[in-house]
């Protein structure tokens, strides 16, 4: 999906308040004063997709119940499971449905199949 206009607005808006907050720029431990400015806009934007990817990876669940891969037998839904991806930018946690299949004896993720495809 490619940036909207409306997103764009937003992001130099957002980015008109954070310069306002920020104030001077210190270039004191930067090699210059783009630099420097270039090293705060990256903070933000590592925080930014942090931030979205939190948000935006929360995967619900499907069911109660879903198929296990390994014997095909109904697993029950046993809540949210945290993990931690490691993202162009670095690690970020995301939640995930969590199934535990009887017969295997083992936890599953409906989600990892489906991201296989």
């Amino acid at each position: 999906m490619a940036i909207t206009e409306s997103m764009r607005e937003r992001v130099a808006a957002m980015a008109r308040e954070l310069a306002a907050e920020w104030g001077e720029v210190d270039e004191s431990e930067a090699l210059s004063w783009l630099d420097a400015i270039e090293s705060r806009a990256i903070e933000i934007s590592d925080a930014l997709q942090t931030e979205l990817v939190r948000q935006k990876g929360v995967r619900p669940a499907g069911a109660d119940e879903a198929i296990c891969p390994e014997c095909g037998r109904q697993g029950r839904y046993q809540g949210q499971r945290q993990r931690e991806l490691v993202g162009r930018r670095g690690p970020v946690a995301i939640a995930e449905p969590e199934y535990f299949c009887p017969g295997c004896r083992k936890a599953f993720f409906p989600v990892d199949q489906v991201d296989r495809c």
